[in-house]
């Protein structure tokens, strides 16, 4: 959580693909130990982004985007969010949650690591939202 640039940070591409090879056999893969920082946060961007359906598809991500504008209060926001949300897969609720909790954790970590909401947001949105 507290390594600088994390995410930001390119991991050896080398290593990437050699752990994604591995993962993608179906062999155990150690992250903790078998990956540096940098591999292990490139391996979790390339996965998100090479998912075959994003985990917010296209139609809902419009509805998200418009679910976030012309509301007069928090309370009306959340109430649209959720009603854009819940019409996703519950795999995809689930995914999105974790993510969602996990960077908000690594934002929590900013003086450390570099990486506030704003850049957190520039990195995942597009692997998110394709």
């Amino acid at each position: 959580m507290q390594h600088r640039g994390l995410f930001r940070l390119c991991g050896s591409v080398v290593r990437t693909r050699k752990l994604r090879q591995r993962w993608d056999r179906g062999e155990l893969v150690d992250l903790e130990h078998e990956g540096d920082v940098s591999t292990v946060a490139s391996l979790l961007k390339l996965f998100l982004r090479e998912l075959p359906i994003p985990i917010v598809p296209e139609p809902r991500r419009k509805q998200l985007a418009l679910s976030l504008t012309g509301y007069a209060d928090e309370a009306e926001v959340n109430q649209s969010l959720r009603e854009v949300l819940c019409h996703l897969p519950d795999e995809n609720i689930i995914i999105l949650s974790y993510i969602i909790h996990f960077l908000s954790r690594v934002a929590a970590h900013s003086q450390s690591n570099h990486m506030p909401v704003k850049s957190l947001a520039t990195i995942f949105g597009p692997c998110i939202f394709q």
